[in-house]
């Protein structure tokens, strides 16, 4: 009965720990994904998006006008396209975020 007891305490330590730690391991991976993404201004990202649209956009075709879709419009264009200027997501939001701040 002793060993039973001792057995079942120690598998609770083991399995407490091993939450712990992956609960621990979450909280750095959300922590380093927050820092990553907040380190770039929105003036910074404008500014990208901007020169992104005019660069990579304008090289293939004329560009529209920022105005002649609203914000909710532009995002199944902007996903069609970014396929086509071969363009990364984090590009692809510089270039979402300048368009609706026009």
């Amino acid at each position: 009965m002793k060993k039973t007891i001792l057995s079942a305490l120690v598998i609770f330590i083991l399995v407490s720990c091993k939450s712990k730690k992956v609960v621990t391991e979450n909280k750095t991976a959300i922590e380093t994904t927050t820092t990553v993404s907040s380190e770039i201004s929105m003036a910074d990202r404008i500014a990208q998006g901007e020169s992104i649209f005019q660069n990579k956009c304008g090289n293939c075709h004329d560009l529209p006008k920022v105005k002649d879709h609203s914000p909710e419009n532009w995002k199944p264009i902007m996903l069609r396209m970014q396929k086509e200027a071969e363009i990364s997501d984090n590009e692809r939001d510089y270039v979402y975020d300048y368009i609706v701040m026009q």
